[in-house]
């Protein structure tokens, strides 16, 4: 038996038929959707025995956990209540990180510092804190 040379796929005069075919098949898909939405209505009729199905309750978020000084800042910049607290070199790496957790946001400059004021989330933590029993 013989078998036959395969010949390279591209070559030039088929690359370019090939290039005018997509478009046609890109415009018939256009319609197509348009055809097809017509069959989903039956796919409705199944909706309201999904209704029944009770639906899973919310997970709370994820408890933030705060060391004692980070716990012990975020109270004082409650406490400043609008004033706020301006930031120290001693205290700027505490505030950044209560700043990604977004117990804090950083206000307007003050000298070369900025000052400090409580979250609404922040606000929420602070009174989960205070309603908490320490032992």
């Amino acid at each position: 038996m013989a078998t036959k040379k395969a010949t390279p796929k591209s070559s030039a005069p088929k690359a370019a038929p090939k290039k005018a075919a997509p478009k046609k098949a890109a415009a018939d898909k256009a319609a197509a959707p348009k055809a097809a939405a017509a069959p989903k209505a039956p796919k409705k009729a199944a909706a309201p025995k999904a209704a029944g199905v009770k639906k899973a309750p919310k997970k709370a978020a994820p408890a933030i956990k705060l060391s004692d000084s980070q716990t012990n800042l975020l109270k004082e910049i409650a406490g400043a209540g609008e004033a706020g607290v301006i930031a120290t070199k001693k205290t700027q790496k505490s505030l950044d990180a209560l700043q990604t957790k977004k117990l804090i946001k950083k206000g307007k400059k003050e000298g070369e510092f900025f000052k400090y004021h409580v979250s609404k989330v922040g606000e929420k933590h602070v009174a989960g804190l205070s309603a908490a029993p320490t032992a």
